[in-house]
């Protein structure tokens, strides 16, 4: 008789995705190779200018966003949904990841809004802050032994695969720009991935080897990915950062965006952060919890 636990289906499609690691990094390359040169083509700026371009318009149109407030009660008028729905993915951490993912999202969404802050008008140093940061991002996820570290790198690599997956949709039929989703979505991104690091490093430290820690720690996102992708997706397709025309959301593509969202997390972050050097995080011994029920007198 085998009393071993059978895996279930989500603990089934993590390893999966876990074995075709490299696949899921090919696939992401040769995606983003011919949207790149169709920019270049369409907007004749080299391949750098346009990768460098997505985070600048994400903070203009931030900076944008905020200028149209003019009081806390105008910022909450617009920013109800959002608000509601960055709240509710915090909570979702929390509960489902524990204590250190909640703080992670946290510390990470307002690092991210520090970056939009600081990268705004500043054009200039686009270009050196990106590549300072992901060389620094590179040696620390070499040399720094923390579970932010490894999943940093692989962060900054797959981010630049966010605005293709952002595009599968026609951005003319939104009433918010291509960057208004592009910050949301990098933001949310940004948040998850950290909370996902710590959570895995937890595991580690508990002696888990490392595909077992990163299937675990991807389990405990499972819900604060699907259901906070969804608010997002929602709060997004209802708040208003300006008029575009006469256009409107079309909730087709929103939920394309929304599975867009969801698949960058789970098929191509999760397995390409899998290539960090997770294993020199594991502890030496393991320690096991014992779940028996006491038994009756």
């Amino acid at each position: 008789m085998d009393l071993r636990e059978k895996p279930g289906k989500i603990q089934k499609f993590l390893e999966l995705m876990l074995r075709f690691r490299l696949i899921a990094l090919l696939v992401m390359v040769a995606a983003m190779v011919p949207l790149l040169v169709m920019h270049v083509k369409e907007f004749h700026v080299s391949g750098w200018q346009y990768f460098v371009s997505v985070p600048l318009s994400a903070a203009n149109a931030f900076s944008m966003w905020l200028s149209t407030v003019a009081s806390f009660q105008d910022f909450f008028a617009s920013a109800r949904y959002l608000i509601v729905a960055g709240i509710a993915s915090i909570v979702l951490l929390f509960v489902f990841g524990g204590v250190r993912a909640g703080v992670a999202s946290i510390v990470s969404t307002l690092v991210s809004f520090g970056a939009l802050i600081v990268l705004d008008d500043c054009e200039d140093i686009v270009l050196p802050v990106f590549g300072g940061l992901a060389l620094v991002s590179l040696v620390i996820f070499i040399f720094v032994k923390k579970s932010a570290a490894c999943a940093l790198f692989p962060f900054a690599l797959c981010s630049l695969f966010i605005p293709c997956l952002v595009e599968l949709s026609p951005w003319g039929l939104s009433e918010n720009s291509i960057e208004f989703w592009l910050t949301a979505f990098t933001i949310f991104a940004f948040g998850n991935s950290m909370a996902f690091a710590l959570v895995a490093g937890k595991h580690l430290g508990a002696g888990v080897p490392q595909a077992g820690a990163l299937v675990k720690a991807a389990r405990q996102m499972v819900v604060p990915v699907l259901v906070g992708a969804l608010l997002l997706a929602v709060a997004l397709a209802e708040t208003k950062t300006g008029p575009i025309g006469n256009a409107s959301t079309s909730w087709l593509y929103v939920a394309i965006r929304y599975v867009a969202l969801v698949v960058w997390f789970f098929v191509f972050f999760f397995p390409i952060s899998s290539f960090a050097p997770w294993g020199r995080l594991r502890a030496g011994s393991r320690r096991v919890e014992m779940k028996g029920k006491k038994k009756k007198k």
